[in-house]
């Protein structure tokens, strides 16, 4: 496609993402994994008291140390705690709750009406394949996104303005691995192909089509802004405020990823769809919520 195109696609997808969050098609995977996280941070903030004591405290002392289960400490660490244990539950939870997302998103757009329970069940169906997909996609952008510190730490206080162009330059290129591997459980999903050709053909499908992948990859990211300078703030927050204020801010930081993550999985699976389609990679089979392989 040429850059007119790739701009009338990402604004068609778009519009297409927003009709389905009228029909609250999709969203009921993201709520399962969001009402998981909340349990989570949950388990977190009051992890001195039954029954989170004599599991979870133990967990916040080895990864973080003793001063994490200290007044205040312990709110200033729990973004910290809570983004150690994130990554794990989306690798176990999240990627079946975006795979069967994406299943119910192609449906939805393909004038099927599948609902959640179907979208579970084919996302358990290539369970192993979608979880590589994701430990493939997180590795990556936890190697990029922490370079900054890793190699440049020194910066943030001899170099301060440096140290910020680094860590932009960063998250630009987590962004980027995020749009190479945006299609990659279309594929799986979609188009029944096994984790290579989907890492491949994901791939392949972003640098044709650059201008598109990447917005709707970046777009959604303007949500978080709010919530991550809070985060970032989190010291200022506690000291000024209280610092059981740090909890709320997490709270809602849930609450922004989970509409972040509906209009990127919404719009990438819509592009998806009218972009393999066009090139005869993928169709659908003769009823809607069947898709059948196309040549790989």
């Amino acid at each position: 496609m040429d850059l007119v195109q790739q701009f009338n696609a990402l604004i068609w997808s778009w519009s297409e993402t927003l009709s389905a969050l009228r029909r609250r098609v999709a969203l009921a995977p993201l709520l399962v994994y969001a009402g998981a996280q909340l349990v989570v941070l949950a388990a977190l903030a009051f992890f001195a008291y039954p029954p989170f004591a004599s599991t979870v405290a133990p967990l916040i002392r080895w990864r973080l140390g003793e001063a994490a289960l200290h007044y205040p400490t312990c709110f200033l660490a729990l973004r910290a705690s809570f983004g150690q244990a994130d990554v794990v539950l989306s690798v176990l939870l999240g990627a079946a709750a975006t795979a069967a997302a994406v299943w119910l998103f192609a449906s939805y757009y393909t004038g099927g009406d599948a609902k959640a329970g179907e979208g579970w069940r084919e996302a358990f169906r290539r369970y192993v394949p979608v979880v590589i997909a994701v430990i493939v996609t997180t590795v990556l952008a936890q190697l990029v996104s922490r370079a900054p510190t890793a190699f440049w730490g020194h910066y943030a206080d001899a170099r301060p303005m440096r140290f910020r162009l680094l860590r932009m330059a960063a998250i630009a290129a987590v962004l980027a691995i995020q749009g190479l591997f945006i299609y990659v459980i279309p594929y799986i999903m979609l188009a029944r192909r096994r984790i290579g050709g989907a890492l491949g053909g994901s791939m392949a499908l972003a640098l044709r089509n650059p201008v598109t992948t990447y917005l709707i990859v970046a777009v959604p990211t303007v949500l978080e802004l709010l919530p991550a300078w809070l985060a970032r703030n989190g010291t200022t927050i506690a000291y000024r405020f209280a610092p059981e204020g740090l909890t709320l801010v997490l709270v809602v930081w849930v609450i922004v990823i989970l509409y972040a993550t509906f209009f990127t999985l919404g719009a990438a699976t819509r592009f998806f769809l009218y972009a393999t389609q066009n090139e005869g990679s993928v169709s659908w089979a003769a009823h809607p919520g069947q898709l059948e392989k196309g040549g790989e």
